[in-house]
Parts: C-alpha cells; sequence; structure tokens
C-alpha cells in the first residue's frame, strides 16, 4: 500500500494513465467509476481552489486514484477508482482515508457507481455508511429479442409532446443554439437546481467544454425559450457511443438533464420536453435510453415510470461517521 499523492492540479504525465485505470475499472466492473464531470476535471484541470486529485502508484504505474469536489456549505463530493489488477492491496482504504483527512471544514462524501461488492466491502470496512442514493432507470425505444438480457423488451408508445394553449402562447420549444444561448440556460439551470450542489453549480467553462466533446449534439438539447430570449425549461439529451452498459455493439442515449425554472414549475414544460427528447432519441434508432434520478424524488420516480422507465440500478453515496448527519 503506498501514501496517496495529493495535489490541486494533476499533472499532465498522469491524465492518460488516470484515465486507463478507469476504463480498465470500467471493463472489469460493468460500471463507470468517474462521472463525466471528474473526467472533464481530469481533461481539462480545475478552477483553483475548486478540487483536490489523490494519485496511488506503486513501480511508476497508476493503481489508484480519487477526485474530490469541494463544497462550499457541504460536504465535499468524492469519487475513488482502484486499478483491478492492484484490489485488496489497502489501496482503497488508503484513498478513503486520504480524502477523509484532507476534507474540507464540512467532511466528505464519495460515490460508489454501480454499487459494486469490492467498493461496498471497503466502505463498510473503513466506517463509510449510506447516506444518499441515485438511481439508474431504463426504457427501451424499440422493440428488443429474447436474446437481450431480461428480453424480449417491448418499447412502449411516447406520446406526442403538447402544451396547454396558454404555454404555448409564451414559449417555443426548440434547438439549443450554440453561441446564442449559453448564458440563457446556465441562468435556468442555476434557478432549476439551486438546491442541487453539483447540477446548479455550473459555470460557463463547465458548458463550453460539454459542447466541444464528441457526443454534443444541439439537435438533441431542446429548450422552451420564451420571446425575450430567456430558457423556462429544457431536457438535454444525450448519445453513449459506447452503449453505457446497455449495449455491446450500438450506442444508446441519455435523459441527460432536465431542468425547470421554478416560476414555470406546474405547467406541463418538463413533460413536455422529455417526451421531444424520448422522441429525437428514437428517431434517432437508438435501442435504449437511461437516465438518473435522486432516490428521494419520488415524484420524478413515478414520471419516469408512468413513461415507461424500469429501475436498472443504483448508485449509494457514503459517508465516514463524523459526516452524516
Amino acid at each position: 500500500m503506498s501514501t496517496p499523492l495529493v495535489t490541486d492540479n494533476l499533472a499532465p504525465e498522469l491524465v492518460g494513465p488516470v484515465l486507463a485505470l478507469a476504463d480498465a475499472a470500467r471493463t472489469e466492473d460493468g460500471a463507470v467509476p468517474l462521472s463525466e464531470h471528474t473526467v472533464l476535471r481530469i481533461r481539462h484541470g480545475a478552477p483553483a481552489g475548486s478540487s483536490r486529485f489523490h494519485v496511488v502508484q506503486r513501480d511508476g504505474s497508476v493503481v489508484g486514484f480519487a477526485f474530490v469536489e469541494r463544497g462550499e456549505d457541504e460536504p465535499d463530493s468524492g469519487e475513488v477508482v482502484v486499478h483491478p489488477a492492484h484490489r485488496r492491496d489497502g489501496h482503497g482504504s488508503a484513498l478513503l482515508r486520504s480524502i477523509r483527512d484532507d476534507a474540507g471544514p464540512h467532511g466528505v462524501r464519495v460515490w460508489a457507481h454501480g454499487r459494486t461488492p469490492g467498493a461496498v466491502s471497503v466502505a463498510e470496512s473503513e466506517g463509510w455508511a449510506p447516506v444518499r442514493e441515485l438511481h439508474k432507470m431504463r426504457m427501451p425505444l424499440r422493440d428488443l429479442g429474447p436474446e437481450v438480457p431480461g428480453g424480449p423488451w417491448t418499447a412502449p408508445e411516447i406520446p406526442e409532446p403538447a402544451l396547454r394553449p396558454e404555454v404555448a402562447e409564451r414559449v417555443r420549444i426548440r434547438p439549443f443554439v450554440v453561441g446564442q444561448d449559453e448564458q440563457a440556460w446556465l441562468r435556468a439551470n442555476a434557478l432549476a437546481f439551486a438546491d442541487h450542489p453539483e447540477q446548479g453549480s455550473l459555470t460557463l467553462d463547465d458548458l463550453l467544454q460539454r459542447e466541444v466533446e464528441d457526443w454534443f449534439d444541439p439537435r438533441g438539447f431542446f429548450v422552451a425559450a420564451t420571446r425575450n430570449g430567456t430558457i423556462a425549461a429544457y431536457h438535454w439529451t444525450k448519445t453513449h457511443a459506447d452503449g453505457a452498459g446497455l449495449s455491446d455493439d450500438e450506442a444508446v442515449g441519455e435523459v441527460y438533464v432536465v431542468g425547470v425554472d421554478p416560476a414555470w414549475q406546474g405547467t406541463g414544460l418538463g413533460r413536455a420536453l422529455t417526451l421531444a427528447g424520448l422522441a429525437h432519441l428514437r428517431d434517432a434508432g437508438l435501442p435504449w435510453v437511461h437516465l438518473y434520478v435522486d432516490g428521494d424524488n419520488e415524484a420524478a420516480v413515478r414520471l419516469y415510470e408512468s413513461l415507461g422507465f424500469s429501475m436498472w440500478d443504483t448508485d449509494v453515496m457514503y459517508a465516514p461517521a463524523d459526516t452524516r448527519a
């Protein structure tokens, strides 16, 4: 077991090895160990004082890694991954202790993506316990035969999105326009996720980084825009070329994020935009769509179940004993 290197800035020569480590873990576990946000921080760096990187090396190779995003008025949020060939050597425990000891004033919490047995075992052995769940739901976009795990699957009908007349008079659903809608979207996103520490704090740099990713397609980024250019609500879809664990040989879709300005809640915009995005992904010929939803958001779970989604997997957030409250 090695002592982790802790730094505000990941050295350029470590970027490739860290991403390769995450790739090896994904292949072994069938679950993506690092979120997109973390991967972007690895590739592009993080704003000063916002993050910490913890790296374990053995014989010149990166064998363990953790990323922590600092929280302002709440616990830091982190992720931990250990190379499959170097597990059960204490590296996971060393990383958990490192991020706990390095935590901000409100402590730290760590995501275990896919709730793999190894991650659960290490967390529990270090005295960390679950404090939050993020459900992963899926829905077929076309009929799938018995050769598909859990099949056969029948794709539900996706209704045409419809707005109430008084709402349709005030907004128009259209694709996001790059170079025009960024500031309006940032405002809408911050309002929609004011109580969500991760999504609500996205900056212009965060948005621009996503715009240059290979998966970004403004045709699948739907906004409900008012006449004065503000965005009342939006649905950003995403396509995963690697199948995201749902398909071995085809790309699949994701309800990446749906946001509604609180002033527009209850107008039906969220449902209408969700349907528009689902139809877009279906018409692209994708076999599956999936999404993430907080475990305590019962209303959203019921909405997605009414559209044809079913539970698939769950990510679990763990916290040490002194930060569970």
